[in-house]
């Protein structure tokens, strides 16, 4: 064997040497992705009953602002209401005592009227 020969053996035997690397870089990244993959079904598996309790939440939460909104609307007509009979009350009892102040304001005018004409 000459040396062009052995050249070529060498380059054989490191062409080998390459791929035998190369494919334990492959198995590596395939064993990677395996694990990310395996990763991602956990999340997922975990993810979705926390999703699902989520859901059940809202709708629970959903159902009680229905409630808060038949009593907001209640309190608003019981506000309503109210309002109404304050007004009535305010002109029932305000207009009687205005009237009797001014008839009262009146008579003591008469009163001391009278009493310096007649003094």
């Amino acid at each position: 064997m000459n040396v062009t020969d052995w050249m070529i053996v060498l380059a054989a035997g490191a062409w080998v040497v390459l791929v035998i690397a190369l494919c334990l870089l492959v198995a590596r990244a395939v064993r990677a992705v395996d694990e990310v993959i395996g990763a991602v079904r956990t999340v997922a598996d975990e993810t979705v009953p926390i999703l699902r309790g989520v859901n059940e939440t809202v709708s629970g939460v959903n159902v009680e602002l229905a409630r808060v909104d038949t009593i907001v609307a209640g309190v608003q007509s019981i506000t309503a209401t109210t309002d109404q009979l304050v007004g009535v009350v305010h002109a029932t009892v305000t207009n009687p005592i205005i009237k009797g102040a001014a008839i009262s304001a009146g008579v003591s005018r008469a009163v001391r009227t009278f009493r310096e004409d007649g003094s």
